[in-house]
């Protein structure tokens, strides 16, 4: 019982602090996370140990019946992570929509000033195994699967099979 009403008070307190969370969608209180920069469809779930990233206009949308599973890492900034409906992320993902980048003149504070940002958006009814790490701008179409421990830069088509690093159309899936 105790433990209801703490998850609860939870929801509320995300949702007074500006959190767009549909009746049914739930985020474990250990997530670390800027409430006004989630929004989150029916049955769509964070689980426990995750870090969500924002400022000023970023913004989380996990769609409907879709879950992040635990000890995810989103670091969005001002920029959009956009996942669609039926989406499973497995544990240990990383989703970067700033990072750092290597310019082709590296000096010594190439690593300090030099940043790269996109939006990452993921369509409906994919998954995404443990360990993958999808990097600014990516684009995942619908229908995708993309194997445990690749890395998503650019765009992967819809209706596919990807692996490896960075990820690659293994076979097209019906």
């Amino acid at each position: 019982m105790f433990k209801r009403v703490l998850l609860l008070l939870w929801r509320q307190w995300l949702v007074w602090r500006g959190a767009r969370l549909a009746a049914s969608a739930r985020v474990n209180p250990s997530v670390s996370v800027v409430p006004a920069a989630l929004q989150l469809g029916e049955h769509a779930r964070l689980y426990w140990g995750g870090e969500v990233l924002t400022h000023g206009a970023g913004r989380l949308v996990l769609g409907a019946h879709s879950h992040i599973a635990p000890h995810f890492y989103c670091l969005i900034g001002g920029n959009r992570l956009q996942i669609g409906a039926r989406v499973a992320i497995g544990p240990r993902c990383m989703l970067f929509c700033h990072s750092n980048a290597i310019p082709a003149d590296v000096t010594a504070t190439a690593f300090v000033d030099c940043h790269t940002d996109g939006d990452i958006r993921i369509g409906n009814n994919v998954f995404i195994g443990a360990g993958v790490i999808v990097l600014p701008g990516a684009v995942i179409g619908d229908n995708v699967v993309v194997a445990a421990g690749s890395v998503v830069k650019g765009e992967l088509a819809p209706g596919g099979l990807y692996a490896g690093q960075p990820a690659r159309k293994v076979k097209a899936l019906c």
